[in-house]
């Protein structure tokens, strides 16, 4: 009688067992956002900065950005992490972005987050090519004899991650 009892016990801890672990899974995915990513190795094309400052200009070639970065959107892109691939295939996360689409969801529209003075990034879901910029303001704002940069770096992607 006491060997019944411990069976049934035992029975009733592993199908409380089996109950809880069901519905902690279940309960997982469907709570959980859509994680999944999208990943774009990219490489600039043209990487150009310059300054302007009473009405004198130039641009010249730049190291500003990388050559080569990966992009890794999540959450149907709305969310970017760049990572910046260096010269000796590290690759290092540097910047968050929310994102968002155009009315024709084939351009995402990235700014970034936190108190970073990041550059913002167009990135097209059609041709895979991207642009990044940052463009001071203390010119613009009157703040004093500073001076105004601009960053551009253009470039092309392909997935990495299909």
């Amino acid at each position: 009688m006491v060997e019944s009892q411990l069976l049934v016990e035992g029975r009733k801890k592993q199908l409380l067992l089996f109950i809880f672990c069901t519905f902690f899974f279940s309960g997982s995915t469907l709570f959980s956002e859509n994680t999944s990513a999208f990943e774009f190795e990219c490489l600039s094309e043209t990487r150009v900065s310059g300054l302007f400052q009473n009405q004198r200009k130039f641009l010249k070639n730049s190291e500003f950005f990388p050559y080569k970065t990966i992009m890794s959107f999540t959450n149907d892109y709305k969310n970017l992490k760049e990572k910046d691939n260096s010269v000796k295939n590290i690759t290092e996360a540097k910047y968050n972005y929310k994102c968002k689409k155009n009315e024709s969801n084939t351009i995402i529209s990235c700014s970034p987050v936190g108190i970073v003075n990041g550059y913002e990034i167009k990135f097209s879901l059609e041709t895979l090519r991207y642009r990044k910029s940052l463009l001071t303001d203390f010119w613009i704002e009157g703040k004093g004899n500073e001076v105004d940069y601009v960053h551009l770096s253009l470039g092309y992607c392909y997935s990495i991650n299909n």
